[in-house]
């Protein structure tokens, strides 16, 4: 098929949801598919994007809030139902179009300004709660990338729940060779560490309990595995900033800003531990990511983590700090247990690829069709 795909907002590729564009536009290619993508003027040299056709947006749309506006009220005239069997929004939950010139797919990550509403500011949390549903909701093949997003589009939006394709995410490795140095930059020992890779937002991520829960340990974890944070600065990151400087732990806890591709394999395999406290996640990379390389983890019980971490990570309430610490304490003292997460992790991991993802959507296409 020709396909059109948005990858409109590129996040400057710091963002699960950049991850998921690279990722699912090299799969679609991999499949036979011709595409052409729409993106940013900051994203068009990506190596992942340059080798296709593109419809650059202008450089205007750097405010998100006009990016959002190009997207909804522009690019629909900019697609022709000549060049293209289908179009692909990569991230329907934060860009739609006015109206569909071609039958579309409307990806849906999460519905989290519905749950958590102090995430954005007013105006974003405006049009992500009411004008973005009005018309997600009527493309042709909406796509949710877990069950939790799903029912969440059934409540939010209104769908009804036989229209909505489930297509979880792939697990995604960096394609770049390991550089090497990372644990001795930040003074860390393999092993001795506990590992949350996410940007820094506050309370969304849920870094603030983290450190709350991570003061709770007995002394003699504290003092065994240091607590290291790694992710860009974000919303609300200078509240974590502030919590971790004020900590009587400060000096056990480490926060590395944005972590390369290069330096993710080491920091995954270096760490005792991986702990995802987050409030909420559309699916939760991160977390096979950790899987796969053999970690051990514990994650929230909550929206997809709890559906994707069930019977191969530890659940704990992310609300409750003594949570999250209990948690930890069972995963580090237990040897028998960790054995048995890392086995059922490694065997989790290998159920999410990115050419099933692109499958399970392609044939919901193709099946509407015959």
């Amino acid at each position: 098929m020709r396909i059109l795909v948005s990858c409109v907002p590129f996040d400057h590729g710091r963002s699960g949801i950049s991850v998921y564009m690279r990722n699912t536009v090299a799969a679609l290619a991999a499949a036979g598919h011709e595409l052409t993508l729409v993106v940013e003027q900051e994203a068009a040299d990506v190596p992942e994007f340059a080798p296709y056709p593109q419809i650059v947006a202008p450089g205007w749309i750097r405010r998100p809030v006009l990016s959002m506006l190009w997207h909804l009220l522009f690019l629909p005239f900019r697609i022709c139902k000549r060049k293209y069997d289908l179009f692909f929004i990569a991230a329907a939950n934060r860009r739609a179009v006015l109206f569909r010139p071609v039958p579309t797919v409307a990806i849906v990550h999460d519905l989290a300004a519905h749950r958590m509403r102090e995430k954005y500011d007013r105006f974003r949390t405006l049009y992500q709660t009411g004008i973005l549903p009005f018309f997600t909701k009527r493309a042709e093949f909406p796509v949710a990338i877990s069950e939790s997003t799903a029912k969440d589009m059934v409540e939010f939006m209104g769908l009804p729940r036989e229209r909505i394709t489930v297509s979880w995410n792939g697990l995604s490795l960096p394609n770049v060779k390991p550089a090497g140095g990372w644990m001795k930059r930040y003074g860390l020992e393999p092993g001795e560490y506990l590992l949350y890779i996410s940007r820094l937002e506050h309370p969304a991520k849920n870094q603030y309990r983290l450190i709350e829960a991570y003061e709770k340990l007995p002394p003699e974890i504290t003092g065994r595995y240091k607590l290291v944070l790694c992710g860009a600065d974000w919303h609300g990151a200078d509240v974590i900033h502030g919590r971790a400087e004020e900590s009587p732990l400060r000096d056990r806890i480490v926060l590395t800003g944005f972590i390369a591709n290069e330096d993710v394999e080491e920091a995954y395999r270096g760490s005792a531990a991986y702990v995802f406290p987050s409030l909420f996640e559309g699916f939760g990379l991160s977390l096979i990511e950790a899987m796969h390389y053999g970690v051990p983890c514990a994650c929230s019980e909550t929206s997809s983590l709890g559906e994707i971490g069930k019977d191969a990570a530890l659940l704990f309430d992310p609300e409750d700090p003594d949570a999250i610490a209990e948690a930890l304490k069972r995963l580090l003292g237990n040897p028998e247990l960790r054995a048995d997460l890392k086995e059922a992790g490694l065997r989790r991991a290998a159920e999410f690829t990115w050419t099933k993802h692109v499958e399970r959507i392609i044939h919901a296409v193709e099946a509407s069709r015959s």
